[in-house]
Order: structure tokens, then sequence, then C-alpha cells
């Protein structure tokens, strides 16, 4: 079943449509890194999430004296929207690997409202036409463009019932897991094509020998 249907430049939706604002609040709250020593703390850099699909990317816990500027706060199921560069597509769901910790400046940290939208299908559709599209006419700044918070919250996406929204989520889910599965094998295929040729050398077979993984 198609949710979404793309109409020339802008998407249009079976759903009824909602600016950000009526869906989410912002976590306002902040942190100097500084006072805390060096305690290790999860913090989350731009550079740390992968575009478009929101994965970790190089994370590693690390000194909280070691960042240098003021950062924001972040608990677990809030969304981490990149609001530098938004094309991008630089968009976290705090869940899993790290759901709480402190994250640049560059984030919009966004709180799901409870019983009003789902946090992983926010994540997910924050990355879709429905705002990809209108974000070039908010975008300030040329060599570093960004999009304030104000704007963000004023683009209007589909909101389905709760319902639908968690059967969405699911689906979601399942397919991020498939694509993390995906990724380790594909990052894996090397070293496993070499010691696959090597042990052929060595047992003289036209053979290669190379773990397939799970089906």
């Amino acid at each position: 079943m198609s949710y979404f249907a793309k109409t020339g430049f802008s998407a249009a939706s079976a759903f009824p449509m909602q600016t950000l604002r009526d869906v989410v609040r912002e976590r306002q709250g902040a942190t100097d890194p500084q006072q805390l020593g060096d305690q290790p703390i999860s913090y989350l850099g731009l550079e740390h999430v992968r575009s478009g699909s929101g994965e970790l990317v190089e994370f590693a816990q690390r000194p909280a004296n070691s960042v240098k500027s003021r950062s924001k706060v972040f608990r677990k199921g809030d969304v981490l929207f990149g609001r530098m560069r938004p094309e991008l597509n630089k968009v976290y769901l705090a869940e899993g690997e790290v759901e709480e910790g402190i994250c640049s400046t560059e984030f919009v940290v966004l709180i799901a409202l409870e019983g009003v939208v789902v946090p992983r299908f926010l994540r997910h559709v924050l990355t879709t036409s429905f705002v990809t599209d209108q974000i070039g006419r908010f975008r300030g700044g040329a060599a570093l463009p960004r999009i304030n918070t104000g704007d963000l919250l004023s683009i209007p996406i589909p909101v389905p019932p709760l319902d639908v929204q968690h059967r969405m989520a699911a689906q979601l889910l399942e397919l991020e897991r498939e694509l993390i599965g995906l990724r380790r094998r594909v990052e894996a295929l090397p070293a496993l094509m070499l010691e696959g040729l090597s042990q052929a050398l060595i047992a003289g077979s036209d053979k290669l020998e190379v773990d397939q993984g799970p089906n």
C-alpha cells in the first residue's frame, strides 16, 4: 500500500497534515561539558549521523572536557534533526546504542508529543520529501546554510492515526535492522573474499569458501 504520493515538486498525502509545532516540542536543556571534567559522555555531532538512514557512524564515548562548546541535552526517544546543511538529511532517533547524552547545537532536539506522534515514525517522516522539498526556501547562510527552529516547526507533515503510525513504525524498525545486517555484510565481504582466495590457493582448489551469512 502506498501511503504517500508525490505530485510535481510537492508531496501529497491521504492523511491529515499538521505542522511540526503541533506534534512536537523542542527540548530546551543545555549544558557546559567543561564542568563535567573527564567523565565519559555520549556526545553526538553531525559527523556521527549517517545521511538518510540516521545510523551512527564512528561513534565512541569521550571525556566530557574534550567537548569545547556548550551542548544540547537529549533523552531517550528524542529526535535530533541536523539543521546545518539540512539537505544532508541527518536525523537521529535516540534509541538503541545511544539513548541519552549531549549533542551539537547544530541539532534541533525534538520531543514527540505522546498520543500524537510516534518517535520512530517522526524520525522517518522528517527525511521524506514532505520536509526536504520545503527546506530550500528556509535555509539561510551561504557557506554553511542552516534552517532555524521556527521555520522547521512551521513545516507541515502527514500525521496518520496512532495505530497506523505504530504499524508503520514496526515495519520501519524491521527495515532498519535489515539495513544494519546488510551493511555489516558488505563491510565484512572484502576480508572474506581475501580469506577465501587465500584458502583456495593453499588447497589448490578453484572454489572459494566464503561465508554467505544468514539467508
